[in-house]
């Protein structure tokens, strides 16, 4: 790599490692387009990608604890029963074409993101405390099955899992949309390592942008945590949701072009 494509690896990480923490995604959806982009093989992106989610995750998930907005029950839940799927989310990644990844991507962004950005909700905060969680509820099976499909299609696509971790706790289970996103980045940390270690068996991480997006991302994760203590929930949300979106409609006309 030239200094030009480090200092290009390092920017990329900075916004990814920020708005990847702010809304508890890891950052995979940015950085899965932005290497498909760059001629990346989708198995490439996803793994790669997976290797900047785990740095990014890690980092993100320091300042969170340090705010107490993680559900650790919860959160090692969906991570356990997510490592079979993401340990065989790297062997599905061989056999799939790039157009078929790239339209199966963007639909499950357009679901995900659509649904969010029309239904706002989620439970409620302490006043007292905005730390501290709300009422909500969670069951133990349900979580497992749906950390188990998480975990398969995170590995898949290289996206952490953030985007069904977060809708799911928010809307299923009744989480504080900033309880959601800080757990979320907790369960991404934990499953990203089984997914990102599948990729690495399979050969299909570039080390070299991987550890430059990572240096970008570790920083960036870091001003994304203390921005996320700032925004209103609904803000939040639409975040979310808009990138989503907007990177669906991109992942369309790549594919269909």
């Amino acid at each position: 790599m030239t200094w030009v494509e480090i200092a290009g690896y390092i920017a990329l990480g900075l916004v990814t490692g920020a708005f990847g923490t702010l809304v508890g995604l890891g950052g995979g959806f940015i950085v899965v387009p932005v290497l498909i982009f760059s001629h990346y093989a989708p198995k490439d992106a996803a793994g790669t990608s997976l290797a900047v989610i785990l740095a990014n995750s890690l980092s993100g998930s320091v300042s969170y604890f340090r705010q107490r907005r993680v559900d650790v029950g919860a959160g090692v839940v969906f991570a356990l029963a997510g490592i079979p799927g993401a340990l065989l989310g790297g062997l599905v990644d061989q056999y799939l074409s790039g157009r078929v990844f790239s339209v199966a991507f963007a639909i499950l962004l357009a679901v995900v993101g659509g649904r969010i950005f029309f239904t706002q909700s989620g439970g409620e905060h302490d006043p007292a405390d905005p730390g501290k969680p709300g009422r909500y509820r969670f069951a133990l099976v349900p979580a497992a099955t749906i950390g188990l499909g998480a975990g398969l299609i995170a590995s898949m696509f290289g996206i952490g899992g953030g985007l069904i971790y977060v809708p799911v706790m928010i809307y299923l289970f009744g989480f504080p949309p900033h309880v959601a996103t800080a757990t979320s980045h907790f369960i991404i940390a934990l499953s990203s390592i089984s997914g990102t270690v599948s990729h690495v068996y399979f050969h299909d991480v570039r080390w070299g942008p991987a550890i430059a997006i990572s240096i970008g991302a570790i920083i960036g994760a870091q001003y994304g945590a203390r921005l996320a203590q700032r925004l209103h929930h609904s803000a939040l949300l639409r975040s979310f949701s808009i990138a989503a979106v907007l990177t669906a409609a991109w992942m369309f006309y790549q594919a269909l072009r």
